[in-house]
């Protein structure tokens, strides 16, 4: 077997290794990938369930969670609502690496697969701690979108035809749409950029017209989603509009680990300044490069690579002016630092490196991918002794109950994030009930009728950020039980005297109106 051969068979190695870290554990380290079993069991039943017809409506239209929501359903079909978000989280871990090599043998040539093997290190990162598996899939479609627009623009620039790849490009703005909003709008900003960055800037904005569809699709959804408009019998809830969000100058900072962050050991931030290191000399190298005219570079990678670079740049600007959260909608900036660290390896030409840096570009990858795999599953290993017990407590919550969750500890020793605020949606997954936290909006498809409890839930009840429980804010007759959450180790949280104890496992708490 050639080293060529050996590399990539050793790539995919690696990816299925990373992809069975959401196959491999029982308890799930991804915050919301528990909500998401929930909120697709939910939908999946709601037809036949007249208990959670009584507090929700169930209005679903394409828009830009249609992708995630439709596999999530067929996927429960065949392995239930908890293998479907095992394998909707799969599925950007197998798509991102596969996007990368397929875009760098389109735009460059570089059959190689080293750069899509950092790029398999940006698939565990802080978002897939976070369980954002729908914007993940969608920044993979948004590359091969973005490839293609780079292809077009190039053609056009050529004199060559182009009419049946603007009917590709059209047909994935499309897909990208129905995939993630926010990935579609990052790219329509990058079409702008890569349009005007150089070649027959007249002739190549021009081919926006194959955008038009996708773009007219999404303002009609925008109109029928506005802030205002809930479907009829529902209310409008405001408990997860925080309004604009910004945040200060070393929060913001700190943001540029978070492409690898995933434990709390160091190691994976090691990574991401490895990957940030080799992917600043690379973009800096090339950009030399293409600028000095007597380089050995062809016209077309030259306009491909200025398109990078100037994508990069303004991308980098609105991370830096861009809040940390709007309304319902967090992690605004955070997510374009996974879109520029994937700019800059797209944008990366390995033939304006020196001899040291194109062996450290071959070498290192596979090393910082096995590193960052080797860790999660390590970290996932250790994580089953702090979650037990969430099983057997949930176990005795009753179908078409009402349960408030209370995580008043819901960090992780071992993981970076806060995973146990939604465990509560697992017995939703299993069978009807009211969960006091769903997201009630267009992204779930799901809103609250006026019985919805949760709609007089105070203010300062946030799961991810619950510092400490103030039991005459909350109406506990709204509620049947009671679930919290602390650490294992911590003493019986303070409970009114109108609560019992119903079951108590490692660090979860479940209590019932006497």
């Amino acid at each position: 077997m050639s080293s060529f051969a050996r590399s990539w068979w050793l790539l995919g190695v690696s990816t299925l290794a990373g992809a069975l870290l959401f196959w491999c554990y029982g308890a799930l380290p991804f915050m919301d990938l528990p909500a998401h079993a929930g909120l697709i069991a939910l939908r999946h039943r709601f037809a036949s369930s007249p208990f959670e017809q009584r507090y929700f409506i169930y209005d679903p239209h394409v828009g830009p969670y249609t992708v995630f929501r439709e596999l999530g359903d067929l996927f429960t079909r065949f392995i239930g609502p908890v293998g479907a978000v095992r394998l909707l989280a799969t599925l950007p871990v197998v798509a991102t690496p596969a996007a990368i090599a397929f875009s760098r043998a389109r735009l460059h040539g570089d059959r190689s697969p080293s750069i899509a093997f950092l790029s398999l290190c940006l698939c565990f990162n802080l978002m897939t701690l976070f369980g954002l598996a729908s914007y993940l899939l969608g920044v993979a479609v948004m590359v091969v979108t973005l490839t293609a627009w780079l292809d077009l623009l190039a053609d056009v620039d050529d004199g060559a035809s182009s009419w049946k790849k603007e009917l590709l490009v059209g047909a994935l703005a499309l897909v990208l749409f129905v995939t993630h909003g926010d990935a579609f709008v990052t790219f329509l900003a990058l079409a702008g950029i890569s349009a005007l960055a150089t070649g027959n800037r007249l002739a190549r904005v021009f081919r926006a017209r194959a955008l038009v569809p996708a773009v007219l699709l999404a303002a009609h959804v925008a109109w029928i989603e506005r802030a205002s408009a809930v479907p009829l019998g529902s209310i409008r809830s405001m408990h997860d509009d925080v309004g604009v969000v910004f945040q200060g100058p070393l929060d913001k900072l700190s943001l540029l680990v978070t492409p690898t962050l995933m434990t709390r050991t160091g190691i994976d931030i090691a990574v991401g300044i490895a990957i940030w290191t080799m992917t600043t000399v690379g973009v800096v190298a090339t950009a030399r490069m293409i600028y000095r005219k007597n380089e050995p570079i062809s016209d077309r990678t030259s306009i491909h690579v200025r398109a990078l670079v100037a994508c990069l740049a303004v991308t980098l600007v609105a991370f830096v002016v861009l809040p940390h959260a709007i309304r319902w909608f967090g992690f605004v900036d955070g997510r374009l630092v996974l879109v520029c660290a994937l700019l800059g390896l797209l944008a990366v030409r390995k033939d304006a490196l020196g001899a040291p840096w194109v062996q450290r570009f071959e070498s290192w990858p596979p090393v910082l991918a096995f590193a960052m795999i080797l860790l999660a599953h390590v970290a996932s290993y250790r994580f089953q002794d702090e979650a037990k017990g969430y099983r057997e407590v949930l176990a005795h919550v009753p179908a078409n109950s009402r349960l408030l969750n209370l995580p008043l500890e819901p960090n992780s020793e071992i993981f970076a994030g806060h995973p146990f605020v939604h465990y509560d949606k697992l017995a939703l997954a299993a069978e009807p009930l009211l969960v006091s936290d769903v997201w009630l909006h267009q992204g779930t498809a799901l809103f609250a009728r006026p019985e919805n409890p949760a709609l007089r839930l105070p203010q300062s009840y946030l799961e991810a950020d619950l510092k400490r429980i103030d039991w005459p804010l909350y109406r506990l007759e709204d509620w049947d039980f009671i679930l919290i959450r602390t650490k294992p180790a911590s003493a019986e949280p303070t409970v009114p005297a109108t609560l019992e104890r119903v079951a108590h496992e490692g660090g979860w708490w479940l209590y019932r109106r006497s």
